[in-house]
């Protein structure tokens, strides 16, 4: 079995290449030719890598255990967290997932040390510095912040009571320019109110201590509500709805956790409960990855190619060397672990196209309410505040433009959309809802 296609190759070094051979399989081999900095030989040893994690992918499905062992062995010579290009990164992240899958596989031949539960948390708050240094060196958390706060804003207008669900709050970082902008309306809103989901009461806590000074220095009357539980447990009535209020409901990388009940329940639930609040937006920023697939063949072949380009954009931003950089390339390093070698209610980061979620929200009651001019102008400028963003670009997604996607080169990265109720179906959700509290 051949995982890639010569196209597909191309995509992932994003370098010239003309065949140089095919084999009967109907692999092909190239010959690589430079680009930029990159050295010829740098560029057949990130060609080598590659053929072996495939070829290590394909032993491991056909149950080759020889070819593991050897494919494993020529891997542990030259990938490594710390190498000198992002393929040699990438590809050390790519093989401890795979060492995992054999490793849960075949326990008896294959044994080594599991990394932490990646709920520990520790690897929390390390994700969290993560985030906070892509931001320093990406356009990618602004781009997505800064685009869900402007359409909320534009949803907002006009209304003086305002409610805000975070999904997923953590430590905010998302609200401080949103409180500015409120701020700085004519006509500032009289009421502000987060609810914020959390799985630690102490972070919640914290969050909205930091909260509340930002909207104390601003003037702006603020409330925050903490709701410590499991998104998939979350029910209307803690979310504190109230009568007045213009609601904005916030899903930043929430939703594809819910996937994991394949039968769709998980997410059919959540999808209820939002419904039942009635908010005037409902906004959603997801990973535009095709990874959620039943063989993990599958999904090892797209998640190559989306980190790939991931590390080809660090790559490009951050020292060769900087311990940015590797703390940034650890927590991807978690997903493409949890993509690969988990199955599952264990495996929790299932990304979809934006083209799947739509069927998915379009089945769970709500309505396409679309990503604006005044959303791409600012996306735009954000990406020139970046030295590199002639490389990065946007591109509406769907036929009506529904979605607003962050691209790097040619490869697809994140996507953002808004959504409303279908006000035929809002009776109905909520008193469904309001049974089952």
């Amino acid at each position: 079995m051949c995982l890639y296609s010569q196209a597909e190759y191309e995509q992932l070094y994003h370098i010239n290449t003309r065949v140089h051979n095919s084999d009967n399989n109907g692999c092909v081999s190239f010959l690589l030719t430079s680009q930029g900095d990159k050295t010829q030989t740098e560029n057949q040893a990130g060609f080598e890598l590659i053929s072996f994690l495939t070829s290590c992918a394909e032993s491991i499905s056909s149950g080759d255990h020889a070819s593991i062992n050897y494919f494993m062995a020529r891997l542990g010579e030259s990938a490594s967290p710390s190498g000198q290009t992002p393929t040699h990164r990438l590809a050390a992240y790519f093989t401890e997932a795979l060492s995992l899958r054999a490793a849960s596989q075949w326990p008896l031949t294959f044994s080594l040390n599991l990394p932490r539960d990646l709920a520990d948390p520790v690897e929390q708050e390390e994700d969290a510095v993560a985030f906070r240094l892509l931001d320093q060196a990406t356009p990618i958390p602004k781009f997505i912040h800064f685009t869900l706060n402007q359409r909320m804003m534009r949803a907002f207008e006009g209304m003086d009571r305002v409610h805000i669900i975070d999904l997923d709050i953590r430590f905010g970082l998302q609200w401080p320019s949103l409180f500015q902008s409120l701020a700085s309306r004519q006509h500032p809103p009289s009421h502000v109110r987060i609810t914020g989901v959390g799985g630690s009461k102490l972070e919640l806590q914290r969050t909205g201590a930091r909260l509340s000074a930002i909207a104390d220095s601003l003037n702006l009357p603020f409330q925050f509500h903490a709701v410590v539980d499991q998104l998939e447990d979350v029910r209307l009535w803690m979310l504190h709805v109230k009568e007045g209020e213009c609601v904005a409901v916030n899903a930043a990388f929430q939703l594809h956790r819910t996937l994991y009940d394949e039968a769709g329940g998980a997410l059919k639930d959540l999808l209820g409960v939002i419904h039942s609040a009635n908010p005037k937006i409902f906004l959603l920023a997801e990973e535009e990855g095709e990874n959620n697939q039943f063989r993990w063949e599958k999904r090892f072949a797209e998640s190559l190619k989306y980190y790939s380009a991931i590390f080809d954009a660090l790559d490009s931003s951050l020292p060769e060397n900087g311990s940015e950089r590797m703390k940034i390339e650890k927590t991807f390093g978690r997903k493409i672990r949890n993509i690969i070698a988990a199955e599952g209610a264990e495996r929790f980061e299932r990304h979809e196209s934006f083209g799947k979620w739509r069927r998915m929200m379009e089945d769970g009651g709500f309505r396409i309410v679309g990503i604006g001019e005044e959303e791409v102008i600012q996306g735009e400028v954000i990406l020139r505040m970046y030295s590199d963003y002639a490389s990065y670009s946007l591109e509406k997604k769907g036929e009506d433009g529904g979605g607003l996607c962050l691209k790097w080169r040619e490869q697809e990265l994140y996507t953002v959309s808004a959504w409303a109720p279908n006000p035929v179906e809002a009776a109905g959700l909520r008193s469904a809802e309001s049974q089952r509290v």
